[in-house]
């Protein structure tokens, strides 16, 4: 059972802990709030407000007898510049919450200014270390056919440059554009082409979309999933994703006026 929340105080209870305000927290429980209606509000204020919450988030927990692992629980505030001053103290269960620059939620490293810098340079490292088992399969040397490395490329390989794209896919051009590379070296070891041969052709003969196309096609996918959720508490999401301001949201720049490319 689970204590109900208003949707200004909670969307979602499950592990561990999401707060989405200009600031998100991690933890061992997982709540998440919406950051519209949060931005531009004095820093002090959006304190007092997440200290608040955090105070409920403890009756709860103490009402149902969940423990807690506040020392994995952490705070981090979005925000563009360099503050002026450090954030106040937050505590959760008479102890106080680290504040950082960088969190790892899920598998996504997210920094304080949004641009997944770090989380891009993770994923390179991740998809060498499985090229490197996965070579004897799709190297140059390799008796599997084009069609099963093709595969292996598509189940495998692929799926872990494009984990949570939809997410860190407005990264910054010259950031997706190292995601790019490593899909380009990659099909050229696969297809065994020459240096001459341009990454445009053999994207073209393999019929393989350009990472800013699947990430376009992987978004769209996801945030109609959102859209047609049974769960009232996820379809509600959308709510706060539109379009209203200097920066982009994920949700509001999937074109969804724009027909997908074709590979």
């Amino acid at each position: 059972m689970t204590q109900q929340f208003s949707l200004k105080d909670l969307i979602l209870i499950e592990a561990p802990i999401e707060i989405l305000f200009p600031l998100l927290t991690c933890g061992k429980s997982d709540v998440s709030q919406p950051n519209s209606g949060y931005q531009n509000r004095p820093v002090n204020y959006v304190l007092r407000t997440l200290q608040s919450f955090l105070h409920s988030l403890k009756e709860w927990h103490t009402k149902w007898r969940i423990a807690m692992n506040t020392d994995k629980t952490k705070a981090i505030m979005f925000r563009k510049g360099h503050p002026n001053h450090n954030p106040g103290n937050l505590e959760l269960f008479d102890e106080p919450i680290e504040w950082v620059t960088e969190v790892k939620y899920l598998g996504l490293i997210i920094d304080n200014k949004l641009t997944f810098r770090q989380h891009i340079s993770y994923l390179k490292e991740k998809f060498w270390a499985k090229i490197y088992l996965c070579f004897p399969l799709i190297g140059r040397r390799s008796s599997l056919s084009l069609e099963n490395k093709l595969i292996l490329f598509k189940q495998v390989l692929r799926p872990i440059l494009t984990y949570a794209a939809p997410i860190w896919g407005l990264a910054v051009p010259s950031n997706r554009k190292k995601i790019q590379i490593l899909q380009n070296k990659l099909l050229g070891i696969i297809l065994n082409a020459p240096w001459f041969i341009r990454n445009s052709v053999i994207h073209s003969d393999l019929q393989i979309e350009s990472i800013d196309d699947h990430i376009q096609k992987l978004s769209r996918k996801f945030f109609t999933g959102i859209i047609d959720h049974s769960n009232i508490l996820i379809t509600d999401q959308t709510d706060y994703t539109d379009f209203n301001g200097r920066y982009r949201y994920p949700f509001a720049t999937t074109k969804w006026s724009l027909p997908l490319k074709p590979p």
